[in-house]
């Protein structure tokens, strides 16, 4: 059968040059086509806005270069690659380039390279009225929620009751319990694209529907508690009428299992192998038991042993008939009550965005969906099916189910007319599950049959970025960490994964093997050990701005962050460098709070605190004098510092500082002349950015200084330096953000996250609808005693979950470690045998060159950067 069209999927390995692979596939298709305005058909998809740009610009540099005579040797592969595959001369295709480039600058906006949310929310808007706003702080939004619903349930004795309740829960558990982050939780599911549809069917529910539900799980949990009480108390009244002591029987393992019936202690499996084996064989009852009986003894003994077998076998049936649908309802019960509050929520959530008539980023793909279910497909496929006619999309491991099932039909709308369609991912980079990508759609797609098109798939395994060294030791690592999948996808995954060697010279990986409970404080020695790596590297020929450091969350890049500025390093992070950590900042922001708040002495005593301690005074102040001044009258208490300080230039006059007429802005400036804040180049970046911070304000809210600390208190959190990507400094980066970045040098610092740790608190588990009264779904708290649970539907549950997060973790280690072009060095501490750090001392370990005292580990040589 021959196919009209064809959708390519390529599986492209860290550093295999994705980007140019797409770049040079758009290329074609334009260059390919007799009309300059091809490039309107062309629809290409992007995870980020970087990659977004990057594609784009990329694009444009081509055929920018192109259209000239003398074309750069950069691109001569791509220009010899054209001029061959389309049999075109030189003129031809400079002759085209001009032409392109002149329609695309002058339909710009048709030059459609853009992230998925981006064309998401394009689509989006025509179905709604212009006035609606899109709201990219959807953290914020959800902690309005939050207070609104704890101020509701204030006034209300039935849900103060359910939050009591479930504290109290929480509690018995050992769990800390605070509401508004427990609702805040609660709050997060709405968002959660994994949630959208088992909450479509709850959402049906009345708040009384559920109660009925709990009412009939309770009374079934209580049925078969009886039950099993029931036999426990038969098994005893034998004992007891025939004068059989528990020191008859071989084992007390049976005794035990029938107290545990009797007690109602039956969540955990009762049962033990030694059991099940001596029932087997009917051998329970001690031999001494028939020692000096006569024959009607006997025979009373080996009635009663029939007795205890056929109890023994009929309480088995009992449990076995009933106990998966129990542990299902007894677990499902500890958090039926969140339907209810999710009910609560969700009112809330509709109320508060048509106040505010907006539409929250997170919930984009919902809505389209939504939209596209309804029937309104003719007007989507009427405003884009008939528009494009070539799809790319990349980075399509990090693609959620609903941003596929969005887009799916208008891809195979372009397939079934005789379009084109390119879809490029990596499954070992799929590090966004918790936001909700499906990598599992991605490896399905391989083997999808259609009847409308054909499906190539190919392996892009050359690894272009990295030197030899390094890509051996990454094929070497990942196949070793291989074998540790359950899952047989994920182990074929990692050990498939052996990348071409490119680069065929050079490379260095160090390994730094530390022991954490021998070390006082393992922080500190981390970066000491960094530090004298940074300037070895300095010393070879590098620059600030080849040094990359990957962290895995932003409190362990603000403190590497800060010990290097401290340290007079230039560093340019993504990891929020928060200036509310400076204390040029907070100087600025507790004499807001003191102007504005005369009578809050607190912030008067923190002030002087914070003066004192970073020697902003002339003299040494002691207690009395602090006591002294702290409760002056406003204008007095700023005389009296403003005396002390060490490069004071000018009289200060608290009147002119509360001029009315001044902005927010004009008295941060003067606040920053009076007390000379920028006296040093390390503090110039967090002065400035806070400026910015002010004027963002000003343009959004106002000029309210009271309006203003309310707005700081909410993003002080999140408000990191702004630095210029030009600056020749380290780069502080999340491994997160990394992801699709290269540097000739990577340090990952701290190489020893839990293989086991997760964002994501709770998932959904699909249950039999017919003893739920219809519902299909429930989200449950994951709970590590799920994997003692002797029920086939939990194990596999949680099974699924750890393995996804084991693979989540390791997928981590794996585009951290693939990021660097020359030198990969890492730190890791050793003793945490559930940490990454266990793999790599297995490996080192398979490799043979494990040594209980040795703590460094390299592979290839530090040589000299080539200048």
């Amino acid at each position: 059968m021959l196919f009209p069209a064809t959708l390519k999927i390529y599986n492209a390995s860290a550093g295999s040059g994705k980007t140019f692979f797409l770049v040079k596939n758009y290329l074609h298709i334009l260059f390919k086509s007799p009309n300059a305005d091809e490039f309107k058909s062309i629809l290409a998809l992007t995870f980020t806005n970087k990659a977004s740009e990057e594609m784009k610009n990329r694009i444009l540099e081509c055929i920018k270069e192109f259209s000239k005579k003398n074309v750069n040797k950069k691109y001569y592969y791509l220009l010899n690659y054209l001029l061959k595959d389309l049999q075109l001369t030189h003129y031809q295709l400079r002759h085209r380039s001009k032409k392109i480039l002149d329609e695309i600058l002058k339909d710009f906006s048709s030059f459609t390279i853009s992230t998925i949310d981006k064309f998401t929310y394009n689509i989006i808007r025509s179905f709604f009225s212009s006035e609606k706003k899109l709201e990219m702080d959807t953290n914020n939004f959800l902690y309005e929620i939050v207070r609104n619903i704890l101020y509701k349930f204030k006034f209300s004795e039935k849900w103060y009751t359910i939050l009591v309740e479930l504290s109290l829960d929480k509690l018995k558990e050992g769990e800390n319990w605070e509401v508004s982050k427990y609702l805040y939780n609660l709050t997060k599911i709405m968002i959660d694209e994994n949630s959208f549809f088992p909450l479509k069917k709850i959402k049906n529910y009345s708040s009384y529907d559920l109660m009925k539900l709990k009412n009939t799980m309770v009374k079934r949990t209580i049925k078969f508690e009886k039950k099993c009480k029931e036999q426990g108390e038969i098994f005893f009244d034998i004992l007891k009428k025939n004068s059989i002591k528990k020191e008859s029987f071989i084992h007390l393992d049976l005794p035990r299992f029938f107290q545990k019936m009797k007690t109602g202690n039956i969540f955990f499996h009762p049962l033990n192998k030694r059991l099940e084996k001596y029932m087997r064989s009917n051998i329970f009852l001690s031999k001494n038991i028939r020692k000096k009986k006569n024959n009607n003894q006997i025979e009373l003994i080996e009635i009663n042993k029939k007795k205890i077998l056929s109890l023994y076998h009929k309480t088995i049936n009992i449990y076995e008939n009933n106990i998966s649908s129990y542990l299902i309802d007894k677990i499902l019960l500890k958090d039926i009550s969140i339907f209810s509050i999710i009910h609560e929520i969700e009112k809330e959530f509709y109320l508060l965005k048509d106040e505010k008539n907006i539409i929250l980023n997170a919930e984009l793909n919902k809505i389209l969906h939504e939209k596209i279910i309804q029937g309104l497909f003719p007007r989507i496929y009427e405003m884009m099916g008939m528009k494009y006619k070539y799809y790319f999309i990349d980075e399509f491991q990090d693609t959620s189910f609903l941003q596929w099932q969005n887009i799916k039909f208008l891809v195979e709308n372009a397939l079934s007319e005789n379009g084109s369609a390119m879809i490029v991912g990596d499954p070992k980079q799929s590090i966004y599950r918790w936001r909700g990508g499906d990598v599992n759609q991605f490896i399905n797609l391989f083997n999808y049959k259609s009847k409308i098109y054909h499906i190539i798939s190919q392996t892009i395994d050359i690894n272009y970025r990295s030197f030899e060294k390094i890509v051996i030791f990454n094929n070497s690592f990942y196949k070793y960490v291989s074998k540790f999948f359950d899952s047989f996808m994920y182990r074929n995954i990692y050990k498939k994964s052996e990348q071409k060697i490119y680069k065929k010279h050079g490379g260095y990986v160090e390994l730094n093997l530390f022991s954490k409970k021998k070390i006082s404080d393992y922080k500190e020695h981390v970066y000491f050990e960094l530090k004298k790596r940074i300037n070895k590297f300095i010393h070879l020929n590098y620059l600030l701005s080849d040094i990359a450091i990957l962290v895995r969350n932003n409190d362990e890049g603000n403190f590497l962050s800060e010990k290097l500025i401290k340290d007079k390093f230039f560093v340019n992070t993504s990891v929020s460098l928060l200036i509310k950590n400076y204390a040029e900042i907070q100087i600025i922001i507790n004499f807001f709070y003191i102007i504005s708040y005369p009578f809050h002495y607190n912030k008067r005593i923190l002030f002087i605190s914070i003066l004192l301690s970073n020697e902003f005074f002339i003299k040494e102040i002691n207690h009395d004098f602090i006591m002294k001044i702290v409760f002056l009258p406003l204008d007095i208490f700023f005389e009296e510092i403003f005396r002390l300080l060490k490069n004071s230039k000018e009289l200060f006059s608290i009147k002119n500082i509360l001029n009315h007429n001044k902005s927010i802005y004009d008295l941060s400036e003067n606040i920053i002349e009076i007390f000379q804040l920028l006296n040093s180049k390390n503090n110039v970046s967090s002065i400035y950015s806070f400026l910015d911070f002010v004027y963002r304000f000003m343009k959004k809210k106002g000029n309210s200084i009271i309006d203003f600390l309310d707005y700081w208190e909410l993003k002080k959190d999140k408000e990191s330096i702004i630095v210029s990507d030009n600056t020749n400094a380290i780069h502080v980066i999340t491994i997160h953000k990394s992801k699709g970045l290269q540097f000739p040098i990577v340090f990952i610092p701290f190489a020893d996250w839990n293989i086991h740790s997760n964002n994501k608190e709770g998932e959904w588990i699909k249950v039999n609808p017919h003893l739920y009264h219809g519902i299909s779904y429930f989200y449950l708290k994951i709970k590590p005693y799920y994997k003692s649970i002797k029920n086939s539907k939990i194990h596999h549950f949680y099974e699924k979950y750890i393995s996804d997060i084991i693979f989540d973790n390791i997928n981590l280690l794996y585009v951290s470690t693939t990021r660097s072009m020359e030198k990969l060095v890492l730190f890791s501490d050793i003793d945490n045998t559930k940490s990454v750090s266990s793999y790599i001392k297995g490996f080192l370990h398979e490799k043979e060159i494990w040594n209980e005292k040795k703590q460094k580990y390299s592979f290839g040589k530090e040589e000299k950067k080539i200048l």
